[in-house]
């Protein structure tokens, strides 16, 4: 009986809460994750855009890719990176991405490592952890990123010995792996004939480092370069993204967007997911229209 009295308690908790949510969104959405947390609720599982790791799946080159958001928890709260995370999801992440900075591939920008990935995925068990390894000679980690549970690892270009080898060896551990290019990286046939062994492309929109930067628009040529060549692979960005900018590179030709500043920063996680989202899919309807008028 005590049991059933604590179970309706928290119910009642539960719809206090999402009446609540129209006039204080992230107040009541943090009790509503606090109490389905102590009720051990199973978090929705996100899958990626099913496609082979040369970009190609048989699909027509206009059909529309799946469009993701993933938040980027580094513009959270660092001291409880678990309840960030878990927020995001709730509140409609498609994924959540995490810079593991080493501080010396970029001077002065240290994060953390593959036991906190550990960490974040033993409270997230289904979750879509989107690692971005911005650190000297990436390819060492890739074992202990498969270890600590990443489900797609980034690698930039830049940092790599061998970007080819380093693609294969994250296949043969089974992980999904993305190919990071940072704004200064100019994208000729070689570069593209590295990033057709990757599964994602992410183009920096900003240097990457630190949050807060303001999107670089002369990064959109080098997207729309990269989905004339990719029709299906996913194309991620990341830096500088809101609803407006996120809708500029979803017309270029990117489906996925990394926020932080943007998300974590607003009034409303869930709304603010939801206006990215909904900028990305404008963004590739914009897309679309232009491929069909060129054809």
């Amino acid at each position: 009986m005590p049991q059933a009295k604590r179970w309706c308690r928290q119910v009642l908790c539960v719809w206090l809460c999402v009446l609540r949510a129209a006039w204080l969104p992230d107040a009541a959405e943090n009790v509503a994750i606090a109490t389905t947390r102590s009720m051990s609720s199973p978090t929705v599982a996100f899958v990626p855009n099913q496609v082979d790791s040369s970009g190609h799946s048989g699909h027509s080159g206009h059909s529309a890719l799946r469009v993701r958001v993933g938040p980027s928890v580094l513009a959270g709260d660092l001291s409880n990176l678990a309840f960030e995370t878990h927020r995001v999801i709730r509140a409609g992440a498609d994924y959540v991405h995490l810079d593991m900075f080493d501080g010396n591939w970029i001077k002065g920008a240290f994060t953390f490592g593959p036991m906190v990935v550990k960490a974040i995925r033993h409270h997230e068990p289904l979750a879509y952890l989107d690692v971005h390894l911005c650190v000297l000679h990436p390819e060492q980690y890739l074992e202990e990123m498969k270890n600590a549970g990443a489900s797609r690892v980034t690698l930039h270009f830049e940092a790599l010995s061998d970007s080819r080898a380093a693609a294969e060896r994250a296949h043969g551990l089974g992980l999904e792996v993305g190919l990071a290019l940072a704004p200064e990286t100019f994208l000729d046939e070689s570069l593209l004939s590295v990033a057709e062994l990757f599964d994602a492309v992410l183009v920096m929109t900003v240097p990457p480092g630190f949050g807060g930067q303001a999107f670089m628009p002369e990064m959109l040529p080098k997207i729309r370069r990269l989905r004339e060549a990719f029709p299906t692979k996913a194309l991620e960005v990341d830096g500088g993204v809101t609803p407006t900018t996120a809708a500029m590179a979803a017309a270029a030709g990117a489906n996925e967007a990394v926020a932080g500043s943007s998300v974590f920063h607003s009034h409303s996680l869930r709304r603010a997911i939801r206006e990215l989202r909904h900028s990305l899919e404008q963004g590739q309807r914009t897309w679309q229209r232009e491929q069909r008028e060129q054809s």
